[in-house]
């Protein structure tokens, strides 16, 4: 009896300790498992952040673009504006006396919409009137000289073509 008690005993250690054995491997192999997943989520989440911060790069640079492309345009609209005006302060007796309000460029940016005031001869200013400039034409709205012309060369009908007033 003693001996059967002695070899269970023993049988007992023995499976004990291979127990033992056995969880230490897989506790090994649990460490790494879990060691790589934290890598791998790691580097995810690194590759995520690149990803954003490159979107973010790429939405600013077309912002950037569309603000500049805007200002050309207004620079542009800006510079034909002043030529224009140019154009009317040289049809004046006194272009040092221009006065100028209102002003616009109508919506395709081939004509000036203003109000523009001048002295005449006798340095008086005249009042402002409603103008219209264009390359190869001003016309100038109340104008004495507009009975003389024909209908779709007066200021009525030009300021229809153009969208001005």
């Amino acid at each position: 009896m003693r001996l059967a008690v002695v070899a269970v005993v023993t049988v007992t250690v023995i499976l004990v300790g291979a127990c033992e054995k056995a969880q230490e491997p897989d506790r090994a192999a649990i460490a790494a498992a879990v060691e790589q997943a934290r890598r791998e989520d790691a580097e995810a989440d690194r590759q995520m952040r690149e990803r954003a911060a490159q979107q973010e790069l790429a939405r600013r640079e077309a912002e950037q673009a569309a603000v500049d492309d805007r200002e050309t345009q207004e620079g542009a609209r800006r510079a034909r504006q002043l030529q224009l005006e140019q154009r009317l302060r040289a049809l004046l007796i006194d272009p040092a006396s221009m006065q100028i309000r209102n002003q616009r460029l109508n919506a395709n940016g081939t004509a000036l919409c203003v109000e523009v005031n001048g002295k005449n001869k006798e340095g008086i200013y005249v009042g402002f009137r409603r103008t219209i400039v264009m390359d190869n034409l001003i016309s100038f709205d109340q104008d004495p000289d507009d009975s003389y012309r024909e209908p779709q060369h007066q200021f009525p009908a030009i300021a229809a073509l153009t969208g001005c007033f």
